[in-house]
């Protein structure tokens, strides 16, 4: 293909990328239309819809003349296809809705790095329309199962406890605005916080008015039907349901007998015989427990996070940032059992990063948990993608992604086993390693019980008890995780994402810190373009890599 040609089509190519990025944004209230707030109403679900099937028709006749296209037209395809999908999830849970005003509190007033009068006209003007979007969620009420709405109405309460606890930082958080306007920010939370509450009582109502179930207790309330499980799994997630149902029993039982025999190796005198997960858990907690405080909890962090972020420039390709560590937000506390990564703000620089540990949780994060958290959640974890993705000079949707959560979550699990030498002094963290690749394995088999199977919520929370030695309410909260918005079927992708990677690296024979080099350089793509990548001479590589930066961010 003549050059010139090329360089035209790489225009269109990149043209088309940011066209796509640009309508998922409005749904998402995101850049230029972050100072308004999408109205879910049927009328805008079938408006959204249009604009994708017209992008699927676009992209469906793009040229693709060499791999570097095809794998980039795949993409766009993938894209649009699960933002269909998404689409579809949203109006499925109308939580979502009231909890993004949870978040839009919370980033504005603790993660935005802009000036506090910017941030503060974007939160009004969000704010002003909150009639409007209670009334767009309502549409949404008659075809909405009631353990769902049970989901809104918790969405409302936690609402109104953020908003409280929100309203109390407003002079710390938008420090510089004057005493009328941060009196106008308050005033502005209290009629939040009042209409939550309010929109509370009004979907309990509802519930109570609602006929009672009519299935027996001991049966699970269908929520997701199976094919729409498989949907989300293949358009939005990129798994293959058939895939899981092959192996995930025979996975189970192979981390149970690995983690068992990890214990076994390391088990002091006294404490065996290990023969069960619970002897497994108990040698882990008793030898490397949890810290006795918060406080110690977020200090060994910490420390942690200075020796992986040393080691993982031995890795990955990594600029200038950091990463700090941050209080749980109040949200997360149920569903984050053990903590996470909460990026941050994309203006700011150097990029700066927040990963949270679970305070409320902090008896039952062992060291190892501590450990993990530092290279699975930062380095090279979930920190170093945030970073590549927002500073790297790759296409717009591939920053967001597409079918990306296998290779997103798989190459951080895989992370957790290559950064075992940064721990040498620590004979059980190979252990915990083990222990979290049950905890991976059995997360499929929940979900496939919760979302496939149908099986009653209890018999998930028992497993994790009786496999992990979870507590009920660590156990609860994962399993709330799994059965919330945007969460189904994405908690199979760290096991399945992981075991498919290191069949990758096995099948191509590339080195380690190679194959750890290419996972942060493409980040955002399903598997199946990962490996299409791999199979691209070098030059196409790079091409792939430099040769399509985003419109949006780099003109």
């Amino acid at each position: 293909m003549p050059k010139s040609r090329t360089a035209q089509l790489t225009q269109v190519y990149r043209e088309f990328d940011a066209k796509c990025a640009r309508q998922t944004d409005r749904l998402h209230n995101s850049r230029e239309y972050e100072m308004s707030l999408f109205v879910p109403t049927p009328e805008a679900k079938e408006e959204e819809e249009r604009a994708l099937q017209g992008l699927l028709d676009e992209v469906r006749v793009l040229p693709a003349p060499d791999p570097v296209f095809a794998i980039l037209k795949s993409h766009i395809t993938d894209f649009l296809e699960g933002q269909g999908s998404a689409l579809q999830s949203s109006f499925e849970h109308p939580s979502g809705f009231v909890s993004s005003l949870s978040y839009l509190l919370n980033y504005m007033g603790g993660k935005d790095s802009r000036e506090p009068g910017e941030r503060a006209k974007v939160v009004i003007n969000r704010l002003s329309r909150i009639d409007e979007l209670w009334s767009g969620v309502k549409t949404l009420f008659p075809g909405t199962p009631t353990s769902k709405l049970k989901d809104v109405k918790g969405a409302c309460d936690m609402l109104t406890r953020v908003t409280g606890l929100a309203r109390s930082t407003i002079p710390q958080q938008y420090q510089g605005l004057s005493q009328d306007d941060l009196d106008a920010m308050a005033r502005c939370y209290d009629m939040l916080r009042a209409k939550a509450s309010d929109w509370s009582e009004e979907v309990g109502r509802l519930v109570e008015e609602r006929p009672r179930e009519s299935l027996p207790p001991e049966k699970a309330v269908l929520d997701t039907d199976p094919d729409r499980y498989r949907t989300i799994l293949d358009k939005e997630l990129g798994v293959s349901l058939d895939e899981l149902l092959s192996w995930y029993q025979e996975e189970v039982q192979k981390t149970r007998t690995e983690m068992i025999e990890a214990a076994a190796r390391v088990c002091p005198p006294g404490m065996g015989p290990i023969k069960t997960p619970l002897d497994a858990v108990n040698v882990m907690n008793t030898c490397a427990g949890p810290a006795d405080s918060p406080d110690e909890m977020c200090e060994r962090l910490r420390g942690y996070l200075q020796r992986s972020q040393k080691a993982a420039r031995e890795w990955v390709r990594l600029p200038e940032e950091s990463c700090i560590v941050v209080p749980v937000a109040e949200e997360h506390r149920l569903t984050y059992p053990w903590g996470g990564y909460g990026l941050g703000c994309p203006r700011r620089r150097p990029l700066v990063g927040e990963v949270f540990l679970n305070d409320t949780n902090y008896k039952n994060i062992s060291d190892g948990w501590i450990k993990i958290n530092a290279v699975h959640e930062c380095y090279p974890g979930h920190h170093v993608q945030w970073v590549r993705w927002t500073l790297d000079p790759i296409p717009e949707t591939l920053k967001r992604g597409a079918k990306r959560v296998p290779l997103h979550e798989g190459m951080c699990h895989r992370t957790e086993r290559l950064m075992e030498y940064i721990y040498p002094e620590d004979p059980f963290y190979p252990l915990a390693v083990a222990f979290r690749r049950h905890h991976t394995s059995l997360r499929i088999m929940a979900d496939l019980w919760l979302h496939y199977f149908h099986r009653p919520e209890e018999d998930a929370i028992k497993l994790y008890m009786d496999e992990l030695g979870f507590d009920r309410i660590t156990a609860l909260g994962q399993v709330k995780s799994q059965e919330s918005q945007n969460r189904v079927g994405y908690f199979t992708c760290y096991y399945y994402g992981m075991k498919k990677l290191e069949d990758l690296e096995k099948k191509y024979g590339f080195d380690k810190k190679t194959f750890t080099e290419y996972l942060f350089s493409v980040l955002n793509t399903s598997l199946e373009n990962f490996e299409a990548f791999l199979k691209l001479s070098d030059a196409d590589k790079n091409r792939f890599l430099t040769g399509f930066p985003s419109k949006i961010q780099f003109g």
